[in-house]
C-alpha cells in the first residue's frame, strides 16, 4: 500500500453528528487517494465510539484509522498520538466541528513548496451559517489578548485577499510538515484545551519558521463546540506566559494599517477597527431601504451606524431574528452601552443564548469601568512605555488618546 503524503488528525469527545459530518465533507472535497484519516477518540460516550469506524471505512478504507481512548487525555495530547501513528509527510490538525470546500488543500501545498521556511499554515475559516470570517489567523492587541483579526466580517470582504505572515496560528485547522512536528516534540502536554497552538506557533519561530495565513483555502468551522472549552484559561495563560514571554508582540493594530483602517481602544481597553474614509461613510447614511442598507455593509463592514440604521428597518418589519443577528454583529465590532443593551433585550425576548450571554458580559466590563478604571490605567500606562521603548509610533497613538480621554495624563 503507497504511503499517504498527508495525514488528517482530528480528536474528538463526543459531538458524534459534528465528526459525522466533517468525514463526509472531507470525502466530498478531497479526491484522491494521497491522505489518511485518523481519528483520536477522547473517550467519547455517545455514538462517536459505535459509529466511527464503521463510517470511516465506509468513506476511506484502509486510509482510515480509529484510536480509542478510554479517558479524555485532552487536544494536545491526543494530537501528539495522533501524530505518532500518521504516515503522511504532512500533518492536518483539524477540529471536528468543521467543514472542508473543494480545493481546499491546493494552496496550502503550495505555501510549503513555494517556501521552504514556511512551517505551518491555516486555512480562512468562516462561520457555516453567515458565511463570515471565524478566524483569518491569531493577532494580538496591546495586551496581548488573543484575537482573531476581522472577525465577523463579510467572508468575501476584500481582508482575505492576500496571506499574511503572522505571530501565531489556530490549531483549528494548521498544516505543518510532519518533521517539524516531531523536531519540537508536537504540542506541549499540559496545556488543557487551550494555548497549545500558541505555544507551538511561538516554538516554531523560535527555531526560524515562518507561519502563513492562506486565504485561498476555505472552510467552515463552528467554533469551540467542545464542552468546557474555556474552563482552564486562567492556568493556560499563566503557562504560556512562563515558556513564551517576550516571544508575542502587539500586531492587531498593525494589521489595522496595512488594510488602510486604524484601531481605538474602548473604556474597557479593547481594542477595535475603525475606517479612516469617514467621509464615504457619510455618504451612506442617505440610505434608507434595507437591501441597500445590507449590500452597504457587506461592503463597508466598519460602518458604525449602518448596524443601528438596519435594525430600525428589521425591527420596523417585524423580522427580529435579522434585528438581532446584525445587532450582534455591530456591538461586537463597535461595542456601546446602548447598541449592547438593545442587543440584550431582543435576544432574550427570542431566547437566544449566545447573543444574550454576549450582551450581558460586554455590558457588565462596561458598567465595572468605575470600579476597574485604576487597574485600567495601569494596563495601559504599561503598554504605552512598552511602545514608548520598541518606538510603536500607532501603539503609542492610540494609548496617549485613551489615557487623555479616561485615564491619567502623563506628565
Amino acid at each position: 500500500m503507497k504511503k499517504p503524503y498527508l495525514s488528517i488528525i482530528i480528536p474528538v469527545l463526543n459531538l458524534w453528528k459534528l465528526t459525522s459530518d466533517c468525514l463526509g465533507s472531507i470525502r466530498d472535497h478531497t479526491n484522491g487517494s494521497f491522505y489518511e484519516v485518523i481519528v483520536v477518540d477522547n473517550g467519547s460516550t455517545d455514538q462517536t465510539n459505535m459509529e466511527c469506524s464503521r463510517l470511516g471505512r465506509n468513506l476511506f478504507g484502509d486510509n482510515f484509522h480509529y484510536i480509542r481512548l478510554e479517558k479524555n487525555i485532552n487536544f494536545g495530547p491526543a494530537c501528539n498520538l495522533g501524530a505518532k501513528k500518521a504516515n503522511g509527510s504532512m500533518l492536518f490538525f483539524l477540529n471536528n466541528d468543521t467543514l472542508l470546500t473543494d480545493g481546499w488543500f491546493v494552496s496550502l501545498f503550495e505555501v510549503f513548496r513555494n517556501d521552504p521556511k514556511v512551517m505551518a499554515c491555516s486555512p480562512l475559516c468562516l462561520f457555516p451559517e453567515n458565511k463570515r470570517i471565524q478566524s483569518l489567523g491569531v493577532g494580538f492587541d496591546g495586551g496581548l489578548n488573543v484575537r482573531h483579526p476581522y472577525f465577523l466580517f463579510p467572508g468575501n470582504h476584500p481582508v482575505i485577499l492576500k496571506n499574511r505572515k503572522l505571530q501565531a496560528l489556530s490549531a483549528a485547522a494548521l498544516m505543518i510538515p510532519a518533521f517539524v512536528f516531531d523536531n519540537l516534540e508536537g504540542f506541549f502536554s499540559e496545556y488543557v484545551n487551550g494555548f497549545e497552538d500558541l505555544d507551538l506557533c511561538c516554538r516554531m519561530r523560535k527555531s526560524g519558521g515562518v507561519l502563513i495565513q492562506e486565504n485561498r483555502s476555505v472552510i467552515y468551522h463552528l467554533s469551540s463546540q467542545t464542552p468546557g472549552r474555556n474552563l482552564a484559561d486562567s492556568n493556560n495563560i499563566k503557562l504560556i506566559n512562563e515558556r513564551c514571554g517576550g516571544w508575542f508582540r502587539p500586531d492587531l493594530h498593525k494589521m489595522a494599517m496595512e488594510d488602510g483602517y486604524y484601531c481605538e481602544l474602548t473604556s474597557c481597553l479593547e481594542m477595535i477597527v475603525r475606517d479612516h474614509d469617514t467621509s464615504r461613510l457619510a455618504e451612506l447614511e442617505h440610505l434608507r431601504a434595507g437591501d441597500e442598507v445590507a449590500a452597504a455593509l457587506t461592503e463597508y463592514p466598519l460602518w458604525e451606524n449602518g448596524y443601528d440604521k438596519l435594525a430600525d428597518i428589521y425591527d420596523a418589519d417585524s423580522r427580529m431574528e435579522q434585528m438581532a443577528e446584525i445587532l450582534f454583529y455591530g456591538s461586537y465590532l463597535f461595542p456601546t452601552i446602548e447598541r449592547l443593551r438593545r442587543l440584550y433585550e431582543i435576544a432574550e425576548k427570542l431566547g437566544h443564548a449566545v447573543y444574550t450571554r454576549h450582551a450581558e458580559r460586554k455590558i457588565k466590563s462596561i458598567m465595572n469601568f468605575d470600579s476597574l478604571s485604576t487597574s485600567l490605567n495601569t494596563q495601559a500606562q504599561k503598554v504605552l512605555s512598552w511602545a514608548m521603548d520598541n518606538r510603536d509610533t500607532e501603539l503609542i497613538r492610540i494609548y496617549k488618546n485613551w489615557i487623555t480621554e479616561y485615564g491619567e495624563k502623563i506628565v
